[in-house]
């Protein structure tokens, strides 16, 4: 008889565009507190709700296969549009990487968990489960997740607006998770998998021998942050914003040894240094500002992303768009004039050397991403691009050689050469340069000897961790 229900009720559901594997009134194998409501059977849950309350979904919020179990109910307003409160209930057998990063970008410390047990957890469906509040894109969110390590799957549930509604408790409490231990052993943490490291590598590139030696760092640097990383060096010091955070290193031509943590107000993007040793600090709303032997030298309001000139005594001010503003530093006063890049409608990096502005964006022409080369005063030198004159990737880092112009293209993830007057010579994949699987080439800085120091992310061979790593690079 049960049976017969269920797939009459499959069918009625399926005629009003629902898309429920079964479901029944009978409430068999509920929570108490839903005595009487409809069964949601998926592979890895089972969930009883009741319908009175007010929860629905639709087809597309349903999701269900051999690996991933995945629902979003919400109770929608009485009036207008949006929801009162949405759950998301998502449990999937997938590698522990993902959760990983649950894990710290909801507060949580992943040594305190896997080691010391330190947080307190909460039954969910049978699974014992961290509990985080925070927010999801302005709404209020609370959030259960654990790791079930023997049958390798992630649980991950979310719980948007108005979650403190007994309605919400009523729901989770119709939930049975279903994971079977298969035995499975996650992989490594971070603290116990293996360091990054790379052999020097050699790849010609034109005439061109483009050399790489890798740089330990000590202590290497695990991030969660893939794109968010900058490099400047000052003759035997480099430095390294990471993800917001200012570090200085000692460099002796083979290695990168921590030196300090520069205290900071506030998180910054943008790092430039002068010939003067400062340096130069920006991020978009937050004050200009350089530093100079581990105090801050100077502040100014107003910029946005800014790329200083090695004089230290102007610079760029950039957001996204063409209008930018060139900005002149004279006797602790800034002056602002307008500079306008017409050839580009979208800018996404700016960079001063000696001798020229690169602006990297879209051409206003095509939208293909190339890398404008201006000199000092705004004026088009020429125009940087790929092999026939189209698109590049994304340049994260450019500069003038001694041969020509070296840029990194994040995208591409390759090392691009072209000549002085902008003949594209060709392009170094990063597998064959640098030894590594799928980085992301984030900054650069040119070191005294004219060889480049360049920065990326990349992870582990081993998954455990994404590393900070480094690179000196030479022979163009």
């Amino acid at each position: 008889m049960k049976k017969k229900k269920g797939l009459m009720c499959l069918l009625l559901a399926a005629a009003m565009i629902f898309c429920i594997p079964a479901c029944s009134k009978d409430g068999e194998g509920t929570s108490a507190e839903v005595k009487d409501g409809i069964t949601v059977n998926a592979t890895l849950w089972d969930l009883v709700y009741d319908d009175k309350d007010g929860w629905t979904y639709v087809e597309d919020d349903f999701y269900n296969d051999k690996t991933t179990s995945k629902i979003i109910m919400t109770i929608p307003k009485e009036e207008g549009e949006g929801s009162i409160v949405t759950a998301q209930i998502r449990v999937a057998v997938e590698e522990p990487y993902s959760f990983r990063d649950y894990l710290t970008s909801y507060g949580f410390d992943e040594y305190e968990y896997a080691v010391n047990e330190s947080y307190d957890v909460t039954e969910i469906g049978g699974v014992a489960c961290l509990k985080s509040e925070g927010d999801y894109w302005g709404s209020s969110c609370l959030r259960y997740l654990n790791r079930v390590e023997g049958a390798g799957a992630t649980v991950l549930i979310e719980i948007t607006g108005e979650y403190e509604d007994e309605r919400v408790d009523k729901l989770l409490s119709g939930l049975t998770i279903k994971l079977e231990d298969t035995g499975n052993v996650d992989g490594p943490w971070a603290w116990e998998g293996e360091p990054f490291s790379a052999e020097p590598r050699s790849v010609m590139v034109g005439t061109y021998t483009l050399n790489s030696q890798w740089l330990p760092i000590t202590d290497c640097i695990v991030t969660k942050e893939t794109f968010k990383h900058k490099a400047a060096a000052n003759g035997n010091q480099v430095y390294l914003m990471v993800n917001g955070e200012l570090k200085r290193y000692d460099f002796d031509g083979t290695s990168l040894k921590f030196a300090e943590d520069i205290a900071l107000d506030t998180k910054y993007e943008d790092i430039s240094v002068d010939t003067n040793g400062q340096i130069w600090l920006s991020n978009f709303m937050e004050p200009l500002i350089s530093w100079k032997d581990g105090a801050k030298t100077a502040s100014y309001e107003g910029p946005d992303h800014v790329a200083m000139h090695p004089s230290g005594t102007w610079g760029i001010s950039w957001f996204s768009g063409p209008e930018c503003e060139k900005i002149t530093l004279t006797g602790g006063a800034m002056k602002t004039e307008p500079m306008v890049f017409k050839e580009t409608d979208s800018v996404r990096m700016v960079m001063i050397d000696e001798n020229h502005i690169y602006v990297g964006g879209s051409d206003v022409s095509d939208g293909s991403h190339k890398v404008f080369v201006y000199d000092t005063a705004g004026n088009l030198q020429m125009t940087l691009a790929d092999s026939d004159g189209g698109s590049l990737g994304s340049i994260t880092f450019i500069t003038e050689t001694a041969n020509g112009y070296l840029a990194l293209d994040g995208n591409m993830r390759e090392v691009v050469l072209w000549t002085k007057d902008g003949t594209y010579i060709g392009a170094a994949d990063d597998g064959d340069l640098f030894g590594t699987n799928y980085p992301w080439f984030c900054s650069g800085t040119k070191l005294d000897d004219g060889s480049i120091l360049a920065i990326m992310t990349e992870k582990r061979a081993d998954k455990s961790a994404q590393e900070l790593v480094a690179y000196k690079l030479s022979g163009f």
